[in-house]
């Protein structure tokens, strides 16, 4: 019994490391919905892609909705799906030892930090961008680029059924509605 339920823990663990990944024999037949591909480096950041809403030029997470996709990149690029119509962004780093971690340090955007966000139209396998971290002290810093080749080249070798539909889409740099100060509340057993 013990080894059943380390062996469960286990594999709900190893899934916690890529959530919304897109298998490579991905198809697209809808335009209810639209593949894309970001470049992230480096490999130990895991990034957090979020439907949610932009409300006074910030973007709002939806608090009832599922990630789009959770991981680090392979190769350099994660690749998932959107809904027509949502509006995503990346609203959370989180930094690891090495790729196949799962626990470590988070960032989310704040106050006027700016995330990249995204508007999902239909029918579509869009290359948004590309996203570099790095950690310097106690800040994450961050640099926006474009490498359409590079992603080209990527979705047309490991997504055959994706090959030559791939185009850029624009993003736009916003704030969030995420405080900074984060309340978390801190149980202390009673003595009676």
């Amino acid at each position: 019994m013990k080894n059943a339920v380390f062996l469960g823990l286990s594999l709900l663990m190893s899934a916690c490391t890529s959530l919304g990944r897109l298998s490579t024999d991905a198809t697209l037949e809808s335009n209810q919905e639209s593949i894309f591909i970001l470049g992230v480096a480096p490999e130990n950041y895991r990034i957090f892609v979020f439907p949610g809403s932009i409300e006074d030029g910030r973007f709002r997470q939806n608090p009832f909705r599922p990630a789009a996709v959770y991981g680090a990149a392979e190769n350099g690029f994660v690749v998932g799906k959107a809904s027509a119509g949502d509006t995503v962004a990346i609203t959370n780093v989180r930094v690891v030892k090495d790729k196949d971690s799962i626990l470590g340090a988070d960032f989310e955007p704040c106050r006027d930090a700016k995330t990249m966000t995204f508007s999902i139209p239909g029918g579509k396998v869009l290359y948004l961008g590309h996203v570099e971290y790095e950690f310097v002290g106690e800040k994450l810093m961050i640099k926006y680029g474009q490498d359409v080749n590079s992603a080209k080249k990527y979705l047309d070798e490991n997504y055959p059924k994706l090959r030559g539909r791939l185009e850029s889409w624009e993003y736009q740099l916003l704030p969030t509605t995420k405080s900074c100060i984060s309340s978390i509340p801190v149980y202390l057993p009673r003595m009676r």
